[in-house]
């Protein structure tokens, strides 16, 4: 589908940078700009940048940079005509679209057509609930035993499979989409049958109330099923297999409904059932998602903390199931989270709580018994310990195993001195023993670094004493060469910089012809036709000469939302900094020059240097011909040339201030 140049337009000025990015992180304001933690790569310290003024993004750690659309493409891992779509729903903006032909769907994108099947299933999942009697009967007399009302049961998109072997495979084969593509999105299983050389298709979800699972856009990408009637050779729940779109490692239920829940709250309750996450929803606790019963990730625990660096962990009453997930848990102390947890009375999950005493009840009870997750996982592991000093030495050990993989050294020590506290023990002890597993970690790592790349380490780990080793002469493998480039790119660089950023500026005033010169006039008057060698450079002065021969001058934002993934990352790098002059400079009129105060001067500077370079290189070229002339009169008239560029090169040279040798 293409969608026109005015739409796409339209959908780029609509599409508030600051909003779009903002949905997927949580963004603190720092002078103009916004900062965040990258949701592209694993950090600590925010080196992630909006700019709300510029349009645009740009991650100083892992180099991701664009505009609104461009950060929908790389978040959700989709093509530009399903960003701008995703846009424009966002924003009510219409999307002329024409129903596409079988041939045409199976040739999209892989993962764009995972997402348009699993939201048409999701589509229907819903219709079956609501529309035919086997929903109505079933479904929604489930959802409504379960206390869910009819706004929760919209708002989570919850649905119903009917009974049937082959029900929804059918009629998503009757609407245009393949086999294969039902099979990888984990919608249909093809069997085989009796006879070896026949499959046939069935339904994954038969005769199940469906839970959609969303990503942080709000697309579906994974189901979760629960089965309605007894039933010993099927599991209770059955979710989606992992595909292409959906890692159930990466993504935690009800992350589309929580995320701007917990950046308001500020905390993230964290639960295990899906029924949990909808009943709170519901009763108005609203950041919380859950794990569905899987144990937690790391990379689960960074989406969480793009909205928030505090977790509380709300238990049952079922003491076997919190010891099991206890070392689970560790993985967010070590992610640099803050973390509680809460227990309910035995019988109770946060489902059933909520509903017996109401949110306001639930949020007191949380308040008043929530633990630090140090203090709760020694009180647990105490209970079975008794008088015994093998089991109290085994458990002293994971705690202390525990707190060492905090990364915060301020708060290791707060949590050794509480456990010594509890334990009875003295905390040099615990400390000395943290430094021993911080220690035997960093060497392991260090040594299995060595082994593949051969480089002495050069940086100790979570220590809390200093620690002193010995040198070791070892070679180190030389640093990898960044590209070489030619000289000439780097006035290339600068005059397409020059370009884009200002362009449209006024450098001169030609008073007797009463007209203005711009920096565009004044770059195409002195390089005329000449083509650049980088590629890259070549397609921006391109883009600049097709709008000056329209007498346009095309705006810093043309590039900055490019479809060309070079073109914008380039122009974003030339725009972007992570440093800015602070306010108080100009309240106390402290003067700071910038470009636009000396830009006739850079432009003329940087025309200079690229004809020097240039005929420099023409120069080299000319030297080239010479070793290979054929004949005296040939080498006569390359030396005229070259006679003639010296004094050329010269004269720039003269006027640049600096010395030609030979």
């Amino acid at each position: 589908m293409r969608i026109s140049p005015e739409t796409v337009q339209q959908i780029i000025q609509a599409a508030d940078v600051t909003e779009v990015v903002g949905e997927y992180v949580s963004l603190k304001k720092r002078g103009a700009n916004m900062i965040a933690c990258c949701p592209f790569h694993n950090e600590k310290t925010p080196s992630f940048y909006v700019s709300p003024a510029k349009g645009i993004y740009k991650c100083f750690g892992c180099g991701k940079a664009g505009d609104s659309v461009r950060f929908i493409m790389d978040i959700e891992g989709i093509g530009y005509p399903e960003a701008l779509k995703h846009l424009a729903k966002k924003y009510g903006i219409e999307v002329a679209e024409r129903e596409v032909t079988s041939e045409e769907q199976q040739a999209q994108n892989d993962k764009e057509s995972l997402y348009i099947v699993l939201d048409f299933a999701s589509k229907y999942y819903q219709n079956q609930l609501w529309k035919t009697p086997e929903g109505e009967s079933i479904g929604q007399s489930y959802f409504k035993e379960r206390g869910f009302n009819h706004t929760t049961i919209q708002k989570f998109d919850l649905g119903y499979s009917p009974d049937g072997w082959d029900s929804f495979t059918k009629h998503a084969i009757k609407h245009g989409f393949s086999l294969d593509i039902l099979e990888k999105a984990g919608l249909t299983i093809i069997k085989d049958g009796k006879d070896s050389e026949r499959t046939f298709p069935i339904d994954r979800f038969r005769g199940r109330v469906i839970f959609p699972i969303h990503n942080v856009g709000g697309k579906p990408i994974a189901f979760g099923a629960r089965i309605l009637k007894k039933d010993p050779n099927s599991p209770k729940y059955l979710n989606s297999p992992e595909t292409a779109v959906y890692h159930k490692s990466h993504i935690v239920y009800g992350i589309l409904q929580a995320k701007n829940p917990i950046r308001v709250e500020d905390n993230c309750y964290l639960v295990e059932g899906y029924t949990d996450v909808v009943s709170l929803n519901q009763s108005g606790v609203e950041n919380v998602v859950a794990s569905s019963g899987t144990s937690l990730t790391k990379e689960q625990i960074q989406l969480i903390r793009r909205f928030t660096n505090n977790i509380t962990v709300l238990y049952d009453g079922d003491a076997a199931g919190i010891k099991a997930s206890l070392r689970g848990i560790d993985i967010i102390l070590e992610e640099g989270l803050n973390v509680k947890a809460v227990v309910f009375p035995d019988g109770d999950d946060p489902d059933s709580f909520i509903q017996k005493v109401g949110s306001q009840a639930f949020r007191e009870y949380v308040q008043r018994t929530q633990k630090d997750f140090i203090r709760f996982k020694t009180e647990i592991s105490l209970k079975d310990v008794g008088h015994d000093p093998i089991k109290r030495a085994e458990v002293i050990k994971e705690l202390v195993e525990t707190i060492s993989k905090i990364p915060d050294s301020i708060k290791r020590s707060v949590f050794y001195q509480e456990v010594a506290s509890l334990m009875g023990i003295e905390e040099q002890i615990l400390i000395t023993e943290g430094n021993k597993i911080s220690l035997k970690k960093v060497n392991d790592a260090e040594k299995d670094r060595q082994r593949q790349t051969r480089i002495q380490p050069q940086q100790v780990g979570n220590l809390d004493v200093l620690v002193e080793r010995p040198a070791v002469n070892q070679p180190t493998l030389p640093e990898k060469n960044e590209p070489q480039r030619s000289p000439i790119s780097y006035q290339e660089e600068e005059t397409v910089r020059l370009l884009v950023c200002y362009g449209s500026v006024v450098i001169e005033h030609i008073a007797v012809e009463n007209r203005d010169v711009t920096l565009v006039d004044y770059v195409f008057q002195e390089i005329k036709e000449i083509a650049f060698e980088t590629p890259t450079y070549q397609k921006i002065l391109e883009i600049f000469r097709e709008f000056y021969h329209r007498n346009e001058i095309p705006h810093t934002s043309h590039f900055t939302s490019h479809q060309d993934s070079e073109i914008q990352q380039q122009v974003i790098n030339w725009l972007s900094t992570p440093h800015q002059l602070s306010e108080n400079w100009l309240k106390k009129d402290i003067y700071i020059p910038i470009e636009t105060d000396k830009l006739a001067d850079l432009a003329y500077t940087n025309v200079l240097r690229l004809k020097k370079t240039r005929y420099e290189s023409d120069m080299a070229k000319l030297s080239n011909q010479l070793l290979e002339a054929q004949s005296y009169e040939e080498q006569d008239q390359i030396l005229v040339k070259m006679m003639q560029l010296k004094e050329v090169i010269k004269k720039i040279a003269g006027l640049l201030g600096t010395v030609v040798q030979g």
